[in-house]
């Protein structure tokens, strides 16, 4: 900013931005410095050049992101610098002199407000922060499929059963991510406990079949067999897994 010029305050709004000395620090205080107001105005995007902006936002949800943290994408920031431009012939400074360079140090500031607070440079161009995020909200939600109709009571009576149940696995997820806490565990995971017994050695125990089977010859021997060959069976595909994940 020229140092010749007191500190002013901006306001940028949709197709123009307005300046003026900041008021006395002190109430009652005279201002030091020439008093000034000035104008500059902006042309507007079009409806469709604004819908077309909020279309690929919209498709893009971490740009839409990046852009509300001051990290606009590339073809956004682009696009825009190559679509504006001061209207500088209905520019004006309301001090009465000629040359007097506010309208210049106001653009001056509005140009380093811009890198800060990109999103204000949408606003200047009729595309605010509160516009662009409703129209992409709705964008969103025109793309889901109505829901269902129900009445009041079985909206109710789902609200009671989701209440009952406790969070659900994508509210603890994002509680969990806003908290920091994602790589930690549940609140129940130390709650489980796992008994784990013992491989058995040695002869498989086997039930008594022969009085389910009394048709059947040598039941007990048949059926432990079986059994026999199937424990086999398992030992040996355990194994494999086994070696598979060393």
């Amino acid at each position: 900013m020229n140092q010749n010029i007191k500190p002013f305050e901006l306001n940028i709004v949709p197709g123009w931005i307005h300046a003026r000395i900041a008021p006395a620090v002190t109430p009652g205080t005279p201002e030091k410095g020439e008093p000034f107001e000035a104008h500059i105005p902006f042309a507007s995007f079009s409806a469709e050049e604004a819908a077309d902006i909020v279309k690929e936002l919209s498709g893009h949800p971490y740009e839409l992101y990046a852009l509300l943290r001051s990290r606009p994408p590339l073809w956004l920031e682009e696009d825009v610098k190559s679509r504006y431009a001061p209207d500088w012939d209905r520019a004006e400074c309301g001090c009465g002199k000629n040359g007097c360079g506010h309208v210049r140090a106001v653009w001056e500031e509005a140009e380093r407000k811009f890198q800060d607070e990109p999103m204000l440079r949408l606003t200047l161009l009729g595309l605010p922060k509160e516009r662009l995020l409703n129209d992409v909200f709705r964008d969103w939600a025109e793309r889901v499929p109505p829901a269902a109709e129900s009445d009041d009571s079985e909206a109710l009576g789902k609200l009671e059963e989701k209440g009952k149940a406790g969070p659900s696995a994508g509210e603890w997820l994002a509680e969990a991510a806003e908290q920091g806490k994602l790589h930690e565990p549940g609140a129940e995971y130390h709650d489980v406990k796992v008994r784990l017994q013992a491989e058995p050695t040695g002869e498989l125990q086997i039930d008594d079949w022969a009085a389910l089977l009394p048709g059947v010859k040598n039941a007990e021997q048949i059926v432990r067999r079986i059994t026999t060959e199937t424990a086999e069976k398992a030992r040996e595909r355990l194994s494999l897994i086994k070696d598979s994940a060393r």
